[in-house]
């Protein structure tokens, strides 16, 4: 039995890494959850949770704590205190997600654990798509703090990797969408089904016409424990459906679902990454072929779920 620490364990990507673990994984992996929350807010329960520690992200003492008291196997990075379009403060950015970052990983040297996951960001680690899909090997120019932050990690990562044999997984995902996903901040599958389920007008940064890559959720979560079970760290891989949507085309299958849902057009913001595609070549020649949810069956599920908390 191995034990993961959640960094971020009660967050949307968080609590479906918890429920994965539990429904698929009830003998291999017991988790220890750091979160801001002593207990998930939403009263979301696992029973691979053995233990929760609450705390802010840039107390140290808390973390090192975490490590005195247990024996982590592998570390899975989810938090982040910010979001690409609401970044301006690039000093904050630094203080609460890059400081603490390095703080965790000076900790996990220290206590002899080598394996992390960090989940990265596609869009903003690339920045605005020039017309063909992004891959791995290309020189990233994010446009937000947030996606700077999130670069400076993972060079930090590979930094370690070869002064003290770190072996991090950076997981570039797409846009992911689904179940337990609670924040109104960003998001736009998830905001925009509880807009319409709550009978708010949604509002769209630009014309409707940005197409991005969005995925489910779950088939991250999947994909992110065969790439484990494959031991390919240290390693940099973009994981995404492959396939870009509309803005335009999400809401009008939203639309299907509550036939009342309006939505208006609002000027774009400066810091949102418009239009991304991620190239998927290496992800599929690690695992091979995966059928991905489709987005229709994926929104299905999310307006099934959404209709049980509004």
């Amino acid at each position: 039995m191995k034990t993961i620490l959640v960094i971020g364990g009660y967050g949307f990507i968080g609590t479906n890494i918890l429920k994965y673990v539990e429904e698929n994984f009830v003998d291999s992996y017991d988790i220890i959850v750091f979160d801001k929350f002593a207990k998930h807010p939403c009263g979301i329960e696992c029973s691979r949770v053995i233990a929760s520690y609450e705390g802010d992200f840039s107390d140290a003492d808390v973390l090192e704590r975490i490590f005195v008291e247990n024996k982590v196997d592998l570390v899975i990075h989810s938090l982040s205190t910010t979001i690409p379009s609401k970044s301006f403060n690039a000093v904050y950015d630094v203080e609460t997600n890059l400081i603490p970052t390095l703080n965790l990983l000076r900790m996990m040297i220290s206590h002899g654990v080598r394996d992390i996951v960090y989940i990265s960001s596609g869009g903003a680690i690339y920045g605005e798509s020039q017309g063909g899909k992004h891959a791995e090997t290309e020189n990233p120019f994010p446009i937000s703090s947030y996606g700077v932050v999130k670069l400076a990690v993972e060079k930090y990562m590979m930094q370690y990797s070869a002064l003290y044999g770190l072996r991090p997984l950076i997981l570039r995902l797409s846009n992911p969408y689904g179940l337990y996903h609670y924040s109104m901040r960003q998001g736009i599958c998830n905001v925009a089904m509880r807009k319409a389920l709550e009978n708010e007008t949604f509002e769209v940064w630009g014309d409707g016409q940005a197409r991005k890559d969005y995925i489910f959720v779950r088939d991250f979560v999947a994909i992110m424990f065969m790439l484990l079970k494959k031991d390919v760290a240290p390693k940099v891989i973009n994981v995404g459906s492959g396939e870009a949507v509309s803005v335009n085309g999400i809401l009008g299958i939203i639309k299907n679902f509550v036939p009342e849902f309006e939505w208006r057009y609002a000027d774009a913001m400066k810091l949102d990454v418009s239009h991304f595609e991620l190239d998927t070549s290496l992800l599929k020649s690690i695992i091979g072929h995966y059928d991905f949810v489709s987005l229709d069956t994926g929104l299905s599920l999310t307006y099934n779920w959404a209709k049980t908390i509004c």
